[in-house]
C-alpha cells in the first residue's frame, strides 16, 4: 500500500493511504507572504470531493493563521461527522499519540522558531501509515538534539522542514539522518522574497550536502512517499 502526500499550499499537506486522508496544517488562512489554502480547495474538502471524501481528520502543528483557521476546522468537523481534530493549546500534553483511521500521529511539543509575533504552543508530527512514515516539523526551531530525541534513531521515509534548516551545517546533517527524502516547504510564493532567495542561495552553495533535499514551491504538488 502506498502513501501519498499533496502540498496544497505553502504549509498545508494532505496525506492519503488506503482510501483515507489526513489534513495537516491545510485548513489555514491568510498570513503574508505565504500562500493560504485556496477557497476552491477548501470547498472541495468540506464537500468531500476530488479525493477528499476519505478525509478522517485534520491536525495542526500550532494556531498561527498560516497553519490554522479555526472557523474552517470547525466547518470541516461539521461536514465530516466522526472525523478527528488535533489543535494544540496551553492545556495540551507535551507528548501524545493519536490513531486517526490508518494513521498513527505522534505529536511532540517543540519550540517555535523565534519570530516577532506572539508564540503559541507548537508541535512536530511523526505520522505512520502501514510501513511508511513522515516527519512534519512546520515552524520548529533548529534544535538538532530535540529532533534526534523525538526520532529516537528512526529514519522517516519523508520529512518536511522550513527553509532555515538549509542554513547551518548541523541542520543539513540532521536532514540527511532524519529521512530518506527531505522537502523544504512553507516558502513564500513570491520568487523575489528574501526568504525564498536565501533558500535558493543555500541550495546552490551546499548542493553536495543536499542530495536528499528538494524545495517545494508549486501548488498543488503530489508526492509518492
Amino acid at each position: 500500500m502506498e502513501l501519498y502526500c499533496t502540498l496544497l499550499c505553502s504549509a498545508g499537506l494532505y496525506l492519503q493511504y488506503d482510501g483515507a486522508g489526513l489534513l495537516v496544517d491545510a485548513l489555514n488562512g491568510p498570513w503574508a507572504p505565504y500562500k493560504q489554502l485556496p477557497d476552491e480547495t477548501a470547498a472541495r474538502i468540506l464537500a468531500g470531493e476530488n479525493g477528499f471524501a476519505g478525509a478522517r481528520g485534520a491536525v495542526f502543528t500550532h494556531r498561527h493563521p498560516d497553519h490554522c483557521r479555526e472557523s474552517l476546522a470547525e466547518a470541516f468537523l461539521r461536514a465530516h461527522p466522526g472525523a478527528q481534530c488535533f489543535l494544540p493549546d496551553e492545556r495540551t500534553p507535551e507528548s501524545l499519540t493519536l490513531e486517526i483511521g490508518p494513521f498513527t500521529v505522534e505529536c511532540r511539543s517543540f519550540v517555535h522558531t523565534p519570530i516577532p509575533y506572539a508564540l503559541v504552543p507548537h508541535y512536530v508530527l511523526y505520522v505512520t501509515a502501514g510501513e511508511k512514515s513522515v516527519y512534519i516539523t512546520a515552524d520548529a526551531a533548529p534544535d538538532c538534539a530535540r529532533h534526534r530525541a523525538i526520532l529516537a534513531g528512526r529514519r522517516a521515509d519523508a520529512a518536511f522542514w522550513n527553509g532555515q534548516y538549509l542554513s547551518y551545517p548541523e541542520t543539513r546533517q540532521l536532514m540527511a539522518e532524519a529521512a530518506r527524502q527531505n522537502y523544504i516547504y512553507h516558502l513564500p510564493e513570491d520568487p523575489h522574497n528574501g526568504v525564498r532567495r536565501k533558500c535558493e542561495r543555500n541550495f546552490a552553495r551546499c548542493a553536495g550536502e543536499l542530495t536528499t533535499v528538494s524545495a517545494l514551491t508549486d501548488y498543488p504538488t503530489s508526492l509518492k512517499i
